[in-house]
């Protein structure tokens, strides 16, 4: 590209110096700090523009102090891990990204029989490979999941009929006044595709206990195995793309619906409805949010008029997140000290 172009899709924009820049330097976090830093390598899609801030988050003292600063601060923020069922504006971000980095990827077993605690920030694939040497069944579905397990509680993700709820025993989480605070999953609302320890209400998961099934490893394997067929088989997997676009409805699924209702396929700017899997929407290698969304309306349209069925989104906006923490911690967690 000839020096000074801008991509197809790119908002030029000058670089702002936010007035609580100097306020964050203050901080003295042992974490990187970047300014007007380009998001699309922050997401699955890549779309989207710049952020004012991302900062990688390294430790739970560094995210301790960063959320009681945005409180304080009143910054525009948001938390992306591994940035997929995420989409980013054409223009950007203004205001702070908060990226949880090596410092949340733990993996801990623990003395109770298949039991492990693990950081927000480990990918959902690496889950699920670790559990094939100790032969720990049941969550295998992780390993066509393209997140992380912050992401995974949090949204309660699932496929192939399971949910990570089903096997979630204890959650961690930080509130917006930086307090640590821990429950047991039981304690803590989740149905499809929802947690209320989104970042949405004021929270930011850490960590995560979760009880695997007795199996054997060939077994693990087999399932792992399986899963990656299926995604091989009926997902594009070369073309970046955000995982499933819509929540199956009740009773049917998404794709389905798009497909009779002829959008499979569909090409708008450089966007694509997934010939392969309606449900998903690739990059055709210059697409940008403003494509994506202009293919998800026309989708939402047509199956209701084909239909009389309202898809609703499973992909995330990008979007300023609350200053308070809104929801009370349930009555039986803790903090920690």
């Amino acid at each position: 590209m000839p020096s000074g172009a801008v991509a197809v899709g790119a908002v030029r924009r000058a670089p702002v110096v936010p007035d609580w820049r100097t306020a964050l330097a203050e901080l003295q976090l042992h974490s990187r700090v970047r300014w007007d830093e380009s998001l699309k390598r922050l997401n699955t899609w890549r779309i989207g523009g710049a952020a004012d801030c991302v900062v990688d988050v390294q430790s739970l003292d560094d995210l301790a102090q960063l959320l009681p600063f945005i409180r304080e601060q009143r910054v525009s923020w948001a938390v992306i891990g591994k940035g997929s069922n995420l989409l980013v504006p054409d223009e950007g971000w203004r205001g702070l990204v908060l990226h949880l980095g090596k410092g949340f990827k733990g993996w801990a077993p623990l003395e109770a029989p298949r039991t492990v605690r693990v950081g927000a920030a480990l990918a959902d694939v690496t889950f699920a490979q670790r559990c094939i040497e100790p032969g720990w069944g049941g969550m295998e579905f992780l390993v066509g999941v393209p997140g992380t397990i912050g992401g995974a509680v949090a949204m309660n993700a699932g496929a192939h009929g399971g949910e990570s709820v089903d096997f979630l025993r204890e959650v961690w989480w930080l509130d917006m006044g930086g307090n640590l605070r821990h429950a047991p999953a039981e304690a803590i609302e989740f149905r499809y595709r929802f947690s209320e320890l989104n970042a949405h209400n004021g929270v930011v998961v850490t960590h995560a206990t979760f009880e695997l099934r007795e199996s054997q490893p060939p077994e693990v394997r087999k399932q792992v195995d399986a899963c990656l067929r299926f995604r091989e088989e009926k997902q594009p997997r070369n073309q970046p793309n955000c995982g499933s676009v819509f929540k199956n409805p009740e009773g049917g699924h998404a794709a389905r619906l798009i497909e009779v209702s002829g959008l499979k396929g569909a090409v708008r700017g450089g966007m694509q409805i997934s010939p392969l899997h309606a449900n998903f929407i690739v990059n055709r290698g210059e697409g940008t949010a403003a494509d994506a969304l202009a293919l998800i309306e026309q989708a939402q349209e047509r199956v209701f008029r084909d239909h009389g069925i309202r898809l609703e989104l499973e992909v995330q906006h990008l979007k300023r997140l609350p200053f308070e923490t809104l929801v009370p911690p349930p009555a039986s967690s803790s903090p920690v000290s």
